[in-house]
């Protein structure tokens, strides 16, 4: 009707779903024999780690290879070709990248003790404070710990370089073929497990619960390491363009150290940063020393500051202060392989937060801050 005022209604805005109601644990009992379940397992993980870990990286990797597992067999690949395809893509991939570096990196540190000589004389400026010290340490020493000669002196002879090499690349090459043996038969099961576990639970909620949690799990793990492996590879070729472009040797090399270390947040980059400037200090002079971890946490500022939180966007709600405490943690409990696997078992683990009620005051602590 002409001459009526009709206000137009007010648009609503799209909001959140609300927030599950928080349940927590009332029972002071339940709260004990839950910390003392937890402190068991925990006890079981860290004497057993010879069997987790590699079921977990093995696990893992799975994650990994399962779209291109699921490429092939959509195509009516049989599900035992397309497994063995996936392992020899993956294994012959790693051999070729071993045998495209290995020589320039031999190469590389057999020179790199010549250069020695002049990272000497480029630190000989906090030589003498360093000597000072030992001097100091040392009387120190004397004054506390008086000498006896009625004392005997025992010393015990380690096993050498060549003993704990020998043992290291044992131990690295029987991890590596369990894990590949897991991974074989992780891939060629498909779903058997998850089929299993369902018809396990008692009730149809359970069962629905329980498949909730394993596809969330899964595509989020899976989706996290599809996405860090794309933004590493740039990373990687970024790196080894900029070290190529400024002149350092074998820069392939050190977009490799790039592409492994930035997939442990936090400490793998404080640690390749560390690598890059004595890479540095061997190959130039003068400023120029700089110039390679200088690129290198220019590229580092702009992936952690702008490329990754835009492209995992609410992928992994994990809050940084969780995730520094799970590598530290897991770093004590297994080494190098708990650093790689922290991340993704804190986010399963906050997936099962979730989605269980009593847990999901812990599963709110975890979580990032809006």
């Amino acid at each position: 009707m002409a001459g009526s005022n009709i206000e137009p209604k007010p648009t609503a805005l799209p909001t959140e779903p609300p927030r599950p109601e928080i349940i927590l644990p009332t029972e002071f009992r339940n709260v004990v024999l839950t910390g003392i379940l937890a402190i068991m397992i925990l006890y079981t993980l860290y004497f057993a780690r010879a069997v987790f870990v590699p079921l977990l990286l093995a696990m893992l990797l799975r994650l990994f290879l399962q779209l291109p597992l699921n490429f092939l067999t959509r195509l009516g690949m049989p599900r035992l070709i397309a497994v063995l395809i996936v392992m020899i893509g993956l294994l012959g991939g790693l051999g070729l990248l071993g045998t495209a570096i290995g020589g320039p990196a031999a190469d590389w540190i057999a020179k790199a003790p010549s250069s020695f000589s002049k990272i000497q004389n480029r630190v000989e400026f906090i030589k003498q404070p360093l000597q000072i010290l030992e001097d100091t340490a040392h009387r120190i020493e004397r004054i506390v710990v008086a000498p006896s000669s009625s004392t005997p002196t025992v010393s015990l002879a380690g096993p050498g370089i060549g003993g704990i090499l020998a043992s290291s690349t044992q131990s690295l090459v029987r991890g590596v073929g369990t894990v590949i043996l897991l991974l074989f038969f992780l891939l060629a099961s498909g779903d058997t497990f998850r089929r299993r576990l369902v018809e396990i639970m008692p009730r149809f909620s359970d069962k629905k619960r329980a498949v909730e949690i394993i596809n969330e799990i899964e595509d989020s793990i899976s989706g996290y390491l599809l996405r860090i492996t794309v933004i590493n590879v740039g990373l990687a070729l970024l790196t080894a363009l900029g070290f190529y472009l400024c002149g350092v040797p074998v820069p392939a090399l050190w977009g490799v150290i790039a592409f492994c270390f930035n997939f442990v947040p936090f400490i793998g980059p404080l640690c390749a940063g560390a690598i890059f400037f004595m890479v540095g200090l061997f190959s130039f002079d003068g400023w120029r020393m700089v110039l390679p971890v200088g690129i290198y946490a220019c590229l580092v500022l702009i992936e952690g500051q702008v490329i990754t939180p835009s492209v995992m966007a609410r992928r992994f709600s994990l809050n940084a202060v969780a995730v520094a405490v799970s590598l530290v943690f897991w770093f004590w409990m297994w080494g190098t392989p708990g650093v790689l696997l922290a991340v993704p078992m804190l986010a399963a683990f906050k997936v099962v937060c979730d989605h269980v009620g009593p847990l999901n005051a812990v599963g709110h602590l975890l979580e990032r801050s809006p």
